[in-house]
């Protein structure tokens, strides 16, 4: 009796392991940050906005600047809202969908938000 509670109790911490390392194998690819430059960031394709996006909210290298300065920074955005008070980029910041990963890409996107009387960068954040 003892044997089998001891082998029952294996048995289960042994699956929460698989359960545990099925859930994160494949699921963040190693994407390095790196200090934010504009035009790695112009010319880069989403994963390399993706590492500069924790540099460029950090230091908060936008905050106060007016939407031409923004798109001379950045560059086009992926969208913008109608009224022209946020502008968003799509950075791919490593993580995946799905089992293992094999979902595919989970997109963020970096927002730059604008105050609408001064014209000036408020808010960066990403979000999914």
């Amino acid at each position: 009796m003892r044997r089998a509670v001891i082998i029952s109790a294996g048995m289960v911490l042994f699956g929460i392991l698989c359960l545990h390392l099925t859930e994160s194998l494949g699921r963040k690819d190693a994407i390095p940050d790196r200090a934010f430059e504009p035009v790695a960031w112009r010319t880069g394709d989403r994963r390399v906005r993706g590492a500069m996006v924790e540099d460029l909210e950090h230091r908060q290298l936008l905050i106060g600047a007016t939407k031409l300065e923004v798109l001379e920074l950045l560059g086009p955005p992926t969208a913008s809202d109608t009224a022209g008070h946020a502008l968003a980029y799509t950075v791919d910041i490593g993580l995946r969908t799905g089992t293992w990963g094999l979902g595919g890409t989970w997109l963020f996107y970096t927002t730059v938000v604008f105050d609408t009387l001064s014209g000036t960068v408020t808010e960066v954040h990403t979000r999914d």
